[in-house]
């Protein structure tokens, strides 16, 4: 794996070497910290056509739920209660929320490299907290995306206080904590080179270039 690093000064590049072994052990472990996500969704457009009475919105709002949501999430549950029908500025939208079932980002960020299934990271990458678009780094590669997901897990609210219903039982954020304390152990960053960026640029006369 490759990785790069930047600053003010530059980019420091690196080889990155994991202990395959040991993650898959984390991975086991962190099965058990799974829980239950609360999620808001929109749905604009078609939904509030004619007739858009609030039991039909509502009817519309399910088959779009159970054909698109549970479709990506397993033992996804739909609050038909919160389904609300707003206007704005002119434009119709609804908003619902839901809940499901989900293992921490972490379990994903490790299983995507023990599978190597970047592509299916990187179109579920907004769903595990990143947004490509705001990025710091242009990710064209996908060792670099996950890595930096993988560094930045340190600040994640799962492993402070999430948007769980689980009020029942307590979720052991120390423990979760501690996964992710081996899992960052498991790898080593070599330093392959460094590229200095110029403070001052210097002015080239081409002309001078021509033999």
């Amino acid at each position: 794996m490759n990785f790069i690093q930047k600053n003010e000064n530059g980019e420091e590049f690196y080889s990155v070497d994991y202990d395959r072994e040991m993650l898959k052990e984390i991975l086991k472990k962190l099965k058990k910290y799974e829980y239950v996500k609360i999620s808001q969704a929109q749905i604009a457009g078609d939904i509030t056509n004619w007739p858009a009475t609030e039991k039909i919105i509502k009817k519309r709002v399910a088959s779009f739920f159970y054909k698109v949501i549970s479709f990506r999430y397993e033992n996804a549950t739909l609050y038909p209660e919160t389904i609300v029908h707003h206007t704005e500025n002119g434009c119709d939208y609804v908003t619902y929320n839901y809940s499901y079932t989900k293992l921490p980002d972490l379990y994903s960020y490790i299983e995507t490299i023990l599978n190597n299934d970047y592509p299916t990271f990187r179109k579920n990458s907004e769903s595990v907290g990143l947004e490509r678009d705001n990025a710091i780094y242009n990710y064209s590669k996908s060792d670099q995306l996950v890595l930096n997901g993988l560094l930045s897990y340190a600040d994640s609210p799962e492993l402070r206080k999430h948007d769980s219903i689980n009020e029942g039982k307590e979720y052991d954020y120390e423990g979760l904590k501690e996964l992710y304390k081996e899992t960052l152990g498991c790898f080593k960053f070599n330093l392959v080179a460094v590229k200095e960026y110029l403070k001052e640029p210097k002015s080239v006369n081409v002309l001078s270039l021509k033999k």
